[in-house]
């Protein structure tokens, strides 16, 4: 019984791959377009699994539950933090010891803005920041490994995507050790070198000694471009901020957790649309398939009645006609997933800088779940779709017409 099951489904396949070999205009034609769906709806899914990441990595590396910005600069301070691009801004120092003094600030953490820069470390200009690692709270929790202070010496810390030789980078012609990498957040800060004030000013003296010109003055001494706040556990984010406001004028005070939520739900706009072109795209294919193999089974009620003659019954028939089907979305998916994963893997840094949004790329077993779902989703699709042509093959008589 076995065998005899065996010798029946090779005779199916053999029969559905001969078939297809014999109409390869239409065979290729069928495949591209499962191929293309196939395609759309894993990059969809990849692109928004990648931006969700994103998002959480912009949630731990907001870190501070206020973000205080001299007055008119809070896009820049956003656009850093989202896509890194370059930005500088300056207020006076002394706000930090006045927002150290608003009621239910736990901490405060001043941070300066140099101008962005290309050197030989990196494809693209990165920012530098000027941070106290004393009073850090938010940037040295980021880094892979145990990070050791010393006075003696430079202490900077490098975003992901920075291009390190030999532990160091180059700014203007000397060699500087990053004491620590950052882990990958997907979001502008792995495009950041973060270092000490000391290390800052060595680094603006040396580009001044060159020759090269920032448009800020480098006066870490009496200007910060923002100050991070970590607010006491029984105090509420926007009431301090409001204290903060109340007490500096001139700042605007970004709330960590408002400004996540907010991004996100702009994001909601483009998860909608990538699902929705998916959703459309099947549904389209679905429908071409049921009239591609309509067309093929009138096409082909000569071939299906001798069949019948020569003994097939008709549950073989239907058996080569979703053995077609299943072919079909087998080779169109992997090809589609194929080709899309070429693109957009290889091509995330990429897709990740036109977009200018938090990006970090999917793992390989998200990646992979996709690609089995979407393989799965595929096949199921060319099935549903032959089902109909499945019926009418079934009352297909010997030498007579479908019904």
């Amino acid at each position: 019984m076995e065998k005899t099951l065996i010798l029946r489904s090779a005779v199916e396949k053999s029969l559905a791959l001969s078939n297809l070999s014999r109409k390869a205009y239409r065979t290729v034609l069928t495949a591209t377009l499962i191929a293309f769906s196939s395609a759309v709806l894993f990059a969809s899914l990849v692109l928004s699994q990648s931006l969700k990441s994103g998002i959480a990595g912009l949630r731990s590396r907001m870190g501070a539950d206020l973000l205080v910005v001299p007055e008119g600069y809070e896009k820049g301070a956003e656009n850093i933090l989202l896509s890194g691009e370059p930005n500088y801004f300056y207020m006076e120092r002394k706000v930090l010891d006045s927002v150290r003094a608003v009621e239910g600030v736990e901490n405060a953490s001043g941070q300066f803005y140099l101008t962005s820069l290309s050197e030989s470390c990196c494809d693209f200009p990165i920012q530098i920041i000027g941070f106290e690692p004393e009073s850090d709270f938010v940037i040295q929790n980021w880094a892979k490994s145990r990070v050791k202070t010393d006075t003696n010496e430079e202490f900077l810390l490098s975003g992901s995507n920075v291009n390190l030789t030999k532990g160091s980078v180059k700014f203007f012609g000397n060699e500087h050790k990053i004491s620590a990498r950052l882990s990958k957040s997907g979001t502008g800060m792995d495009n950041v070198i973060f270092c000490d004030f000391a290390s800052l000013e060595r680094i603006f003296e040396d580009a001044s000694s060159r020759g090269f010109g920032f448009i800020s003055d480098g006066d870490t001494k009496n200007k910060l471009s923002t100050v991070l706040v970590k607010i006491s556990p029984d105090s509420s984010a926007d009431a301090v901020a409001l204290r903060i406001k109340k007490v500096l004028p001139g700042v605007h005070v970004i709330v960590g957790e408002k400004f996540i939520r907010n991004f996100s739900e702009k994001l909601s706009a483009i998860f909608v649309f990538l699902y929705s072109i998916s959703i459309l795209l099947f549904l389209i294919t679905i429908i071409s398939l049921a009239l591609v193999f309509s067309i093929m089974i009138n096409e082909r009620r000569r071939e299906f009645s001798i069949l019948r003659v020569l003994g097939a019954n008709r549950s073989l028939l239907c058996s080569v006609l979703f053995w077609e089907a299943g072919i079909l979305g087998a080779g169109g998916s992997i090809l589609g997933i194929g080709l899309s994963a070429l693109i957009v893997i290889p091509f995330n840094a990429l897709i990740a800088e036109k977009l200018g949004l938090p990006f970090a790329m999917s793992g390989p077993g998200w990646i992979l779940a996709f690609a089995g779902a979407v393989f799965v989703v595929t096949v199921l699709s060319c099935l549903i779709s032959a089902a109909n042509g499945a019926v009418r093959v079934s009352k297909i008589e010997p030498y007579g017409d479908v019904k």
